[in-house]
This record gives structure tokens, sequence and C-alpha cells, in this order.
């Protein structure tokens, strides 16, 4: 008689959040930067800004907006380039995890099981320039509040329309990232303050793969 297969169901989330990774080749510690496209709590799929080999063992740190998450890994498949703005894009098990870390994991996964997932922003605070596409005239100076790859949280001095097309420059303690992206909500105005800056939410239109690692870079090392 045939024994019964048990076949274990690992659910996945559509996670994007910034990865930092090392790997050793040769002797010789190598460091990159990439994003998470799907995580559970056995392993993840990651876009990074190199091709690696299956079998290449990793140690991976998860950007959350509850601190680092660090996790041993090897990659046990790697797919091709996703054009025009991602990585190359790997499949990849947990071969390592500390019991904190498993902990830290596991409440992060939780409340996606509850609710539908639409991502998830890290909180950031820096200054920031807006111009308006396409409009000549003076720039606004704000702040950022918080990022994800698809997008970002800003306060500006006044309000802008819904749609409003601008490009960004953010700021940061290296080197300014440029983005472009398009209004996607304004604080409504019973909750604004005179005086205070409004709070708007900014959907990217065009990042390349150049700025979105920029920006996963950025967030990795501002938690």
């Amino acid at each position: 008689m045939a024994k019964a297969v048990t076949q274990r169901v690992i659910t996945r989330y559509p996670v994007i959040l910034p990865v930092r990774y090392t790997t050793r080749y040769r002797a010789a510690v190598k460091a990159g930067v990439g994003w998470t496209r799907y995580l559970s709590v056995e392993g993840a799929n990651v876009e990074l800004d190199e091709r690696l080999r299956p079998q290449t063992p990793l140690r991976l740190h998860l950007e959350t907006d509850r601190g680092s998450i660090d996790v041993g890994a090897k990659v046990v498949w790697v797919g091709e380039v996703t054009p025009p703005a991602g990585g190359a894009l790997h499949g990849v098990v947990f071969t390592q995890m500390a019991p904190p870390q498993s902990h830290a994991l596991r409440e992060l996964l939780l409340p996606l099981s509850l609710v539908r997932h639409a991502g998830i922003r890290l909180s950031v605070d820096m200054p920031i320039t807006c111009q308006r596409k396409g409009v000549p005239g003076t720039s606004l100076q704000g702040r950022a509040v918080d990022i994800s790859r698809g997008g970002l949280s800003l306060r500006l001095p006044r309000v802008l329309p819904l749609g409003t097309e601008l490009a960004v420059t953010l700021s940061t303690p290296s080197e300014p990232i440029r983005v472009e992206g398009s209004v996607v909500w304004a604080e409504s105005p019973d909750r604004r303050t005179v005086g205070n800056l409004v709070s708007h939410g900014l959907r990217f239109t065009s990042v390349d793969w150049s700025i979105s690692l920029a920006v996963g870079l950025l967030l990795a090392h501002s938690n």
C-alpha cells in the first residue's frame, strides 16, 4: 500500500522591503543591495544588484519599519533580470535564524495574513525640493516622512491638486536622489493646521533600477 504523502503549504506574501546582503566568493566578501518581492517564514524572492549562482550562501539584512531582521540564506534558483526597472530575481531559502529574528519575522508577517497588504513604508525625515513637471516657477521646499519602493509621503507648505506631476529631489547624506511621481492624496482640510506643512502622498511614475537601488540603500542605512 502506497504511503500517504503530506505536502506542506508555505504562504508567501508580496512584501517589498529593502535588503542588504553579503556573500563570500573565493575568500572575498562582497556586499550588495536589493529588494524583496515575496516573503515567507522560510524564504523569499529577492531582486539583487547582481546575478548570483545557485547554492550561493548569503547573509540577508531585511530592513523593516521595526528594525533589521538578519538571517542566513542560500540561493536555490536564479531568474532573469526584470526590465525595465528591476534587478536579477533570485529565490532564497533561510538556513539560519536566531529565535529573536524568527519572532520578528513572524510578527512582521502576521498582520499580512489578516488584511490585504499594500506594501511597507519605512519612516524617514529628510529635506526635499519639489518642482512641478513642465511648469516653470519656484520650487517647493518640504520634508519626506516615509518612503517605499513605490512612493513616498511628503509634507509641503501648500496644498497641491491630485494628479500633480512632480520631480522630487531627496537631500540624502551621501548624494541627492531625484524621483518623479504623481500626487495621489492630500491631507483633508479638517486636519490641516494654519502655519503647518500639509501631508501629501506621491506615487512614483519613473524609477529606474539605479534609482530603486539608491532608495533601497538609503533605507537600509537609515534604520
